[in-house]
């Protein structure tokens, strides 16, 4: 058998393809690479701005304010001010005091206008008191000059024996002494009266040389207004009544 001779091929290599396009890949890529290199270069650095997250802290309790202390205040400035509380606390008292002495200027005065008061009352009432005696005293005498009886004067009817101590027993409970006396002298009043045994007058016939043993027995005579009639139903127009400190002789 005769063998059937071919002409000769080579033999393509394999992967020649892929190592073209490889080697095409990396030109673009250093390239590219080259393009950006030099643009980078030729740009102005752009800052970079990073955002740090961290944790806020508690709020500390704020701690107390400490007020300095104040400094010492020099000598003079004390003085001074001593000075000044002095005269505050003086001006103060003067106030007080010319406040308090015209509130008792103000009482006095309204004391004064009361007592004034009631003295101009117990005036007129005693001149209506006067009044009404005179009254009575007139027409008393005209009855007694009536019935032919003469009453009013020294020379009229004589007292009864027992109308003096009647009087005397009248007028002591109304006596205010009590001072010490030596002795037991005796005051003699003499006692003008109304023929309804108002008393119109008393004065002292004969003193104890006692003066306010004399003074008590004529305030208490007055104090006795009016005295007790006689058993005719008159009171003597004069009388003499005698008293003791002690109570003696009657």
């Amino acid at each position: 058998m005769q063998a059937v001779a071919y002409p000769y091929q080579p033999v393509p290599e394999r992967g020649t393809l892929r190592c073209f396009l490889l080697a095409l890949f990396m030109h673009l890529l250093l390239g590219a690479l080259l393009y950006y290199g030099v643009r980078w270069r030729s740009a102005a650095p752009e800052g970079v701005a990073a955002e740090l997250w961290e944790a806020i802290p508690e709020a500390a309790t704020p701690a107390p304010a400490i007020t300095p202390a104040p400094s010492p205040k020099p000598v003079e400035e004390e003085e001074a001010d001593i000075s000044l509380q002095e005269k505050q606390r003086k001006a103060e008292q003067a106030a007080r005091d010319q406040a308090q002495a015209r509130q008792r200027e103000n009482q006095a005065r309204a004391e004064a206008a009361r007592k004034e008061a009631q003295r101009k009352a117990m005036e007129a009432q005693r001149q209506a008191d006067n009044a009404q005696r005179q009254g009575e005293l007139a027409r008393l005498r005209s009855q007694a000059g009536n019935s032919g009886t003469r009453v009013g004067s020294g020379s009229g009817t004589k007292p009864s024996s027992g109308y003096a101590e009647r009087v005397r027993q009248r007028v002591k409970p109304n006596i205010i002494f009590n001072e010490d006396v030596s002795g037991n002298p005796a005051a003699v009043v003499a006692v003008g009266m109304a023929p309804d045994g108002s008393v119109l007058s008393a004065r002292l016939a004969k003193s104890s040389g006692n003066a306010a043993w004399d003074n008590a027995v004529l305030r208490a005579v007055q104090r006795s207004d009016p005295l007790p009639r006689d058993e005719n139903g008159v009171a003597p127009s004069n009388i003499l009544i005698t008293f003791w400190p002690k109570d003696e002789g009657g």
